[in-house]
């Protein structure tokens, strides 16, 4: 995976062969706010992900217009999230909701301290996944839809790692591209994926 633009302050050195396990190449391109990046070159995206705070929540009904004249997927990830404000982003009818980051406070002390926080590599992790396949199935519905065709991509939650070794070892058995991914949400430990 790599990412480029002002987000690699933020990030520390992602974590090499994570993605070549699914057997696909992520760039993630952190543009400047604003809808002139998607209008400028819309050729260059694949997906648009919109990333807003549940203040400024309405602006990404701006960045959805513009990505669906231009024919391209459009996210929401909701930043600073608080179980406050779950239903506010949910029932919003704008972008579906890729991901959602918790608001941090350690994060907003060090900004505060002059000091440069540092995210983890698997909010950008989380964010792809979701966009490749955002329903989760059970291990056997996901085993047989690889089985038989029907997807492409399946996206298995787990709740912990010995469960995602277990979940790993039924989908190699029909896909060689298989991958666990940790998660930013609070009620599961991560996802694991694989590909046809």
């Amino acid at each position: 995976m790599t990412v480029t633009g002002e987000a690699t302050r933020f990030l520390r050195e992602l974590p090499t062969g994570s993605d070549d396990a699914l057997g696909i190449e992520w760039t993630v391109e952190d543009c400047p706010a604003g809808v002139d990046a998607i209008r400028s070159d819309p050729d260059r995206f694949d997906v648009v992900f919109v990333v807003v705070t549940p203040e400024t929540l309405a602006s990404a009904t701006d960045y959805e217009r513009v990505a669906d004249r231009h024919g391209i997927e459009c996210f929401l990830i909701g930043n600073q999230f608080r179980e406050s404000t779950r239903e506010r982003v949910r029932s919003f009818d704008g972008p579906d909701l890729a991901e959602y980051v918790y608001a941090d406070d350690s994060l907003s002390l060090a900004r505060s301290d002059g000091h440069l926080p540092t995210q983890a590599d698997r909010s950008i992790e989380a964010v792809l996944i979701e966009a490749l396949q955002p329903e989760r199935l059970a291990v056997d519905q996901a085993r047989a839809a690889l089985e038989r065709g029907e997807r492409s991509i399946v996206n298995v939650e787990v709740t912990d790692q010995d469960d995602a070794t277990s979940v790993l070892n039924s989908l190699e058995a029909v896909s060689e591209n298989a991958a666990y991914f940790t998660c930013n949400c609070r009620c599961h430990d991560g996802h694991v994926l694989a590909r046809r």
